[in-house]
């Protein structure tokens, strides 16, 4: 493993039990199937897909909050299935997961100052309470709250607020990697401009490695390193995010981009447009899985599976057997949404002029 790779997966598959009709057994639910990526050390590396891709199980297994059916895990060139112990304390500190949902993650009899402290007290345990309640209040100062808020419950506070709570209580322990699933995508869009600069502000300040799961574009394009695309557990494509957003390989990634909403009218929707629904887990596609939604299929699709490598050589792989031949006969058009104009065009600015601001993380003492 590279010296700059701070976490590996190789042939991570997660299989849940379906349920099937009475005397026969039911088709296991490939949520993951076969997933190998590298995780650079203090890079911010999204994982992007619709629903059903299955995002969320893969960022669990990677923080070893699900097992593996098959596959390793590898953190700092440890397999993460063997530790236990104080290993695997260790683990917990050093990788800490932010929740989706700010509402229901955090214990709502708790205090701020005990959900805070309570990751103080199992990794520190020689730390006094007077040096657990002033780390407390340096982490409320970083993530943008006062020190008075520590007594305060999670009811008390907005939602931009309480996953402000969620990301302090993340960074107690002093973690090396963290890994956001859909970490503002239950934020109004004004309220995830905040929380999209306060983390960028913390990976720089704390030297923070990040994985974001994610579905929203503009949150992706201007907080990411790099960028995977998942579609019905497999990853299609991968590359520094500049250059996938540009020059987009997989049709699937060309669909999600064409996908942004035209806002001019009559400006017809482009070719590459995703139709029709994913298809289930339980019963993936042979071949390639996007075959049945794809605008570009070849016979070859429908049998051979496509293989994530990077024939090109330049570190941008791709699973799909005829991407040159797309890129050539169809170049990708940006849509009008990406020339600047309409909502998203809108969204991005908010998060540039959230960037641009630059506030201190420590000094912020916004109330959202």
């Amino acid at each position: 493993m590279s010296a700059d790779v701070i976490m590996s997966a190789r042939g991570l598959k997660r299989h849940f039990q379906g349920s099937g009709a009475l005397f026969r057994k039911p088709a296991p639910v490939r949520a993951v199937d076969g997933v190998s990526l590298d995780i650079r050390r203090g890079e911010t590396f999204a994982i992007v897909g619709e629903s059903g891709s299955g995002k969320s199980t893969l960022a669990r297994l990677l923080a070893r909050l699900l097992e593996p059916t098959a596959g390793s895990v590898t953190f700092e060139g440890k397999e993460i299935a063997n530790l236990s112990g104080a290993a695997l304390r260790d683990l917990r500190r050093d990788v800490q997961f932010i929740f989706q949902d700010p509402f229901s993650s955090l214990n709502p009899r708790a205090s701020v100052g005990r959900l805070i402290g309570e990751p103080l007290e199992t990794h520190f345990p020689k730390m006094t309470a007077a040096e657990r309640r002033e780390r407390v209040a340096e982490l409320l100062r970083q993530v943008g709250l006062r020190p008075e808020h520590m007594g305060r419950y999670p009811h008390e506070f907005s939602g931009g607020q309480r996953q402000r709570i969620g990301i302090a209580r993340a960074l107690a322990s002093r973690p090396t990697l963290v890994i956001g699933d859909e970490p503002v995508s239950a934020l109004d869009v004004s309220v995830q401009a905040q929380v999209v600069n306060l983390l960028a502000d913390l990976r720089e300040a704390l030297g923070l490695t990040m994985i974001v799961i994610a579905h929203d574009l503009a949150v992706i394009r201007h907080m990411s390193n790099r960028v995977a695309v998942m579609y019905l557990g497999t990853l299609v494509e991968v590359g520094e995010t500049d250059t996938l957003f540009a020059e987009p390989r997989h049709p699937y990634t060309r669909a999600l981009l064409a996908a942004i909403p035209e806002p001019a009218p009559g400006v017809s929707r482009p070719a590459e447009a995703i139709g029709g629904e994913i298809p289930s887990p339980a019963a993936p596609p042979p071949g390639c899985r996007f075959h049945t939604r794809c605008t570009y299929v070849q016979e070859r699709c429908r049998v051979d599976v496509p293989e994530l490598i990077d024939d090109a050589g330049d570190g941008h792989p791709v699973a799909c057997h005829f991407w040159r031949e797309i890129a050539a006969r169809h170049p990708f058009a940006p849509p009008v949404e990406r020339q600047g104009h309409g909502p998203a065009a809108e969204r991005v600015a908010l998060y540039r002029h959230a960037v641009a601001r630059a506030e201190p993380i420590a000094t912020t003492t916004t109330g959202k």
